[in-house]
């Protein structure tokens, strides 16, 4: 997602990876990961805005190309939010999948983490997500760190899936 050019390299290996075991489907985080041509080992978060989208556009249908097959995009946890973000994430994903063709991976334990760090409800991002793109679902265990301005939900996958995520 970020404006770093797709790595070729690691394009074609992913390629080999995929063509070898040909798994059922191929799912990436949207989120950027790298910058100057240096790899983060992170899931960055991005800025809604239509700059953004052209790129995630662009790199997801290389990708496709590439692989020769639909991705999915996974919707991220999320721990910030910009203030230049002008699309609501639920509102870039229809979009994304419109101009792409990509399907998407639903995390229900992603959309709980965001939606409790950022005082939303998770039933109404839920009622605006996109899902007639799900193809496959996700669900997971969060850590919890109490703050002075309230809890922090970090999607760390080490605990058991919470009740409130299977309710969702």
């Amino acid at each position: 997602g970020g404006p770093d050019p797709l790595n070729e390299d690691h394009l074609a290996r992913l390629r080999a990876l995929c063509d070898r075991y040909q798994p059922e489907s191929f799912s990436e985080h949207l989120a950027w990961a790298s910058h100057g041509g240096e790899w983060m080992h992170d899931l960055l978060p991005l800025p809604y805005t239509g700059e953004t989208l052209d790129i995630v556009c662009d790199h997801i249908d290389r990708v496709q190309e590439v692989l020769g097959r639909r991705m999915l995009l996974e919707n991220p946890a999320s721990y910030v939010l910009f203030e230049q973000s002008d699309i609501a994430e639920t509102a870039f994903l229809a979009e994304v999948v419109r101009r792409t063709g990509c399907g998407l991976l639903l995390d229900i334990n992603n959309v709980f983490v965001s939606c409790v760090n950022h005082r939303t409800d998770p039933r109404a991002y839920l009622a605006d997500f996109p899902l007639e793109a799900v193809a496959e679902i996700h669900l997971a265990g969060h850590a919890t760190e109490e703050l002075p301005s309230g809890p922090l939900l970090i999607d760390d996958h080490g605990a058991p899936v919470a009740e409130p995520v299977w309710a969702l």
